[in-house]
């Protein structure tokens, strides 16, 4: 596992970036900037979809209030030149304070560039309970005990 970290370290020294500005930007639901990362499918996807939101930033100020509650894992032993595809889940306390995952599983378009696959993405098959703890904790959840 370290030594797929190790052997393609450039490749997710640029999507680790690009992982965390877009879940920033989920979270925020800047759907203006949200466009920008994402590939030619997966804009057809949103306008599909979601068209009503594509110009709307919904909720600002969210992530900074998430005061870096949230949990930010790289699957980097999932990832060779052949698949292409780099797998990332975020988890956060949802308003309930029930932990939600959300995927984001980048992909090189024609031109190289890294792009979001789908903004609807969910777990990858390849990654099942038993390995759903492997990779790279590129954000730790901190551990704080809930007052309830």
């Amino acid at each position: 596992e370290n030594a797929n970290a190790e052997k393609y370290e450039e490749v997710f020294k640029e999507t680790d970036e690009i992982a965390h500005d877009f879940l920033k930007l989920k979270i925020e639901q800047n759907y203006p900037e949200i466009l920008k990362y994402m590939s030619t499918k997966g804009i057809e996807e949103l306008e599909e979809k979601s068209s009503y939101l594509l110009d709307t930033h919904r909720l600002p100020d969210e992530f900074e209030e998430l005061d870096g509650m949230y949990e930010l894992r790289r699957y980097d032993n999932f990832y060779d030149d052949n698949n292409g595809e780099v797998f990332y889940r975020y988890s956060r306390f949802n308003d309930r304070e029930v932990l939600v995952n959300d995927w984001i599983i980048l992909t090189r378009n024609e031109e190289k560039d890294w792009k979001v696959r789908s903004y609807f993405d969910t777990r990858p098959e390849i990654i099942n309970d038993s390995n759903a703890e492997t990779g790279t904790v590129l954000h730790e959840l901190p551990v704080e005990e809930k007052v309830q």
